[in-house]
């Protein structure tokens, strides 16, 4: 017998990533305003449009404002629906057929239908990481009516609605876009559903996007990136502006209203500054260190595991984050604020013993090779996490180039394995962890091993969530043992806005609908 959506919810919110922290409440809510023109900092040029195309934050950042999914997440990152209406499963979890909510409007006026989802789903699945590991699982994805969608899988899957998140990439586009690219490209065409439409996009200058005054919005109240969203702002310049430190002065000048992502150095300047409101983004995400295992010394296990014991976190935390308040050296791949925290592996992490990295340089056969490890500026502590990681390694006999680029760059070359040895990004929340993308042989890095597949298929096929915790536990452990990556520790993040800027809701992915100007 099916289980209807608003029984299924229970279970799926114990077996989702949720966090144990407060719900984050609006700052400075007060009757909202509509009108203004939001001007908010962009940490660089995007490397596209296209959140489909590519998994960087900044892309996401402004996706999410113009394009929507079929689920997202609440307050608590729990799962909920946002273009579905409901679902229900078949007992064996092969088999989800997905309500969609009628009278949705494409930003040309078209009404959202199966015809959409399936397609912007079937592309997703071809050309999106998340959506290549889950549709290794899937057997078909097609329209059972104008408003219905059947997916039916190979194995069974408990993760369905949460890979289906804004955090799976998923973003539903019309029929006659996808159609247009199919799988050749980024899209062309920004027709989305979201609060807010696509404009223009003059590249190092601004994105634009304005209120979609047809916008449909769910009935229920608003509750994290989900529920009813408000888009009171008439229009939003997204404006890439590269260097942190400008971009406080812009904020404190009146050029800028909003900034992500500024370094905790200013946390007590900017706290003092009665124009400018400060928030700390906690969690956020954590250093990681990719290793290219597809070709070059890194293919070689002994050789990644001496890279592991060389390194020493506080001093690249520290480095790369400045204040205590803002970093933690933990082993965890998932946060402590969350149900997946766990200290498996250990005894493997943080052991900046250099008298081991050597032994295991020399069983690797090391023989000078250069590693070129590729970082930006753009994110500081990308950088200065790089910048200390290298040190380190150089002090053991590593020959290390530290390769400094803008981000398109980085995002761009590390798919290319003849490109660099090491590349340093972040891993933020997930929405469940068997969509962790740094664990998926298709993600740049290529961590193509068969037993953390099999333990990833088993993770995301497995219902209850204490036998998924002690697979979680598994994966975690061979994470280590094997040197897939390397993490370097969780940091927090810096957001500031101007004072008159009401609304806004403090989450790990900045987003700007439900927010106004009070002025």
């Amino acid at each position: 017998m099916e289980q209807r959506w608003r029984r299924r919810l229970t279970a799926l919110c114990v077996v989702s990533l949720v966090l144990l922290g407060a719900l984050p409440s609006p700052v400075g809510a007060g009757q909202p305003r509509v009108g203004g023109t939001m001007r908010f900092a962009l940490e660089g040029e995007p490397p596209t449009l296209d959140p489909h195309w590519a998994t960087a934050t900044v892309v996401m950042t402004v996706g999410s404002h113009w394009l929507e999914t079929l689920f997202t997440q609440g307050a608590k990152y729990e799962i909920i629906p946002d273009l579905a209406e409901g679902y229900t499963t078949s007992n064996d979890l092969k088999a989800y057929e997905i309500a969609l909510r009628k009278g949705v409007l494409f930003h040309n006026g078209k009404e959202m239908t199966s015809a959409d989802v399936v397609a912007s789903l079937d592309r997703w699945g071809q050309v999106a990481t998340n959506g290549k590991s889950f549709y290794r699982n899937v057997e078909k994805v097609e329209g059972v009516d104008k408003y219905k969608v059947r997916i039916t899988l190979k194995g069974g899957s408990a993760v369905v609605p949460a890979l289906l998140t804004w955090n799976g990439r998923s973003f539903i586009y019309p029929k006659e876009v996808v159609d247009e690219v199919g799988i050749k490209g980024p899209v062309k065409t920004y027709i989305g559903t979201g609060p807010f439409q696509f404009v223009e996009h003059k590249p190092d200058r601004h994105i634009r996007l304005k209120r979609f005054d047809k916008y449909t919005a769910r009935a229920d109240a608003p509750n994290g990136f989900g529920g009813k969203k408000v888009a009171y702002f008439d229009e939003i310049l997204m404006i890439p502006v590269p260097e942190q430190a400008q971009r406080v002065t812009m904020v404190q000048t009146g050029e800028l209203d909003f900034s992500d992502w500024i370094s905790p150095d200013a946390y007590d300047r900017l706290k003092a500054d009665p124009q400018i409101a400060t928030l700390i983004v906690k969690p956020k995400e954590w250093i990681i260190g990719v290793f290219n295992k597809k070709k070059g010394i890194f293919t070689n296990k002994t050789m990644r595991q001496a890279v592991q014991a060389a390194l020493s976190m506080k001093p690249i935390m520290t480095n790369a984050v400045g204040r205590p308040e803002f970093y933690r050296v933990d082993p965890a791949i998932l946060f402590k604020e969350t149900v997946w925290w766990s200290d498996a592996g250990k005894e493997l992490y943080d052991q900046g013993n250099a008298e081991k990295a050597k032994r295991l340089m020399r069983e690797a056969g090391y023989k000078g090779e250069t590693i070129r490890w590729m970082c930006t500026k753009e994110y500081e502590w990308m950088y200065q996490s790089a910048v200390i990681g290298a040190q380190q390694l150089k002090e053991v006999g590593f020959n290390v180039d530290l390769q400094v680029m803008d981000w398109a760059s980085v995002v761009q070359r590390r798919t290319n394995p003849d490109a660099y040895e090491i590349f340093t990004t972040g891993m933020g929340l997930t929405s469940d962890p068997a969509e962790f993308m740094s664990l998926t042989c298709g993600w740049p890095g290529w961590a193509c091993f068969p037993e953390l597949d099999a333990l990833m298929l088993k993770l995301a096929s497995t219902p209850k969530f204490d036998d998924r915790y002690k697979i979680w536990q598994q994966i975690q452990t061979f994470f280590y043992e094997n040197a897939v990556n390397i993490k370097m520790g969780d940091f927090f993040t810096l957001r500031i806005h101007k004072n008159y800027v009401k609304g806004y809701t403090n989450m790990n992915l900045a987003f700007l609908w439900n927010t106004w100007f009070e002025k």
